[in-house]
């Protein structure tokens, strides 16, 4: 146990620390406990557990694939769970409607490799004394925080303004420590653990596409088929064939199901169905159209 929380650093120990007083405080508020053991029970119902258990299980296979080449060890144990924790995850929960961005997939993979991740990833190398990081999560919460209210009303214009100089302030002096620290130990900065470290999200990342892209194509295809289902629920017959030649039209083409359930003449055809000439007129139609 030791040996794991040694692998976080002091900010990161510190965040830790906060959020499990702020859970604490959280369970002792009747207004909050309640909701908050809601969303625990959502978390562990079987619908959302199908979704989760196979995403662990592709970065699982992401990780050995990465350890059999020697990429990976228990030194990337850390990034890999806030990786999973904060991009696997999130990307799963907001993959909603993607499709509907052209670059999505391209873009998840550049938000990983531009410069602010870069940025990012260089200041949080070198953190202050663990106190100090104690200190400065919750006032710089409490700050960036109040930014947020003060942006909701024009009459609290110079208050953001004073809290958005603040954050700007502390931003460039954490800038220019990180640069001063990298200075005096250039070789404890140009490490190969420090490159592994970087390159491990982009990666995970690169990797985590195929499983995102079958992740949001299966979830299409299940939108499609309730819709079916409410449409053509006294033909259950004819809702399996219409479900048929659509996959044999879209088959795999993520882009193409999307266009085709975003059509809103196909999506009246789809109410409208009465038999198989039906279906088989819409999916011609969809052909023309390059569905």
């Amino acid at each position: 146990m030791g040996t794991f929380v040694s692998l976080f650093n002091n900010r990161e120990k510190a965040i830790a620390i906060w959020l499990v007083v702020g859970l604490i405080v959280m369970l002792f508020q009747r207004s909050i406990r309640h909701p908050f053991q809601e969303v625990l029970r959502c978390f562990f119902r079987w619908k959302m557990l199908i979704i989760v258990l196979p995403m662990l299980l592709w970065v699982g296979l992401e990780v050995f694939g990465l350890y059999g080449v020697g990429f990976w060890d228990a030194s990337l144990l850390k990034d890999t769970i806030l990786w999973t924790l904060g991009v696997a995850f999130v990307l799963l929960v907001n993959s909603g409607t993607p499709t509907q961005d052209e670059h999505y997939f391209r873009k998840v993979l550049l938000d990983n490799v531009k410069m602010v991740a870069l940025l990012e990833f260089i200041v949080n190398l070198y953190t202050f004394n663990f106190w100090v990081e104690i200190i400065l999560v919750p006032v710089l919460f409490l700050v960036g925080g109040i930014s947020a209210v003060a942006a909701s009303d024009k009459k609290y214009l110079a208050a953001k303004k004073l809290f958005d100089f603040v954050i700007t302030v502390f931003g460039l002096y954490l800038l220019g420590f990180t640069i001063v620290s990298i200075v005096h130990d250039v070789r404890g900065f140009a490490s190969m653990e420090n490159l592994r470290s970087f390159l491990l999200p982009i990666f995970l990342s690169l990797g985590y596409l195929p499983f995102l892209y079958a992740f949001i194509l299966y979830a299409s295809y299940e939108t499609l088929s309730v819709r079916l289902s409410i449409f053509l629920r006294d033909n259950r017959s004819l809702a399996r064939y219409a479900k048929r030649k659509i996959f044999e039209m879209c088959f795999l083409n993520l882009r193409r199901l999307d266009r085709f359930m975003n059509y809103e003449d196909a999506v009246i055809d789809l109410m409208n169905l009465k038999d198989r000439d039906d279906v088989v007129r819409l999916i011609q139609e969809g052909r023309k159209r390059g569905f």
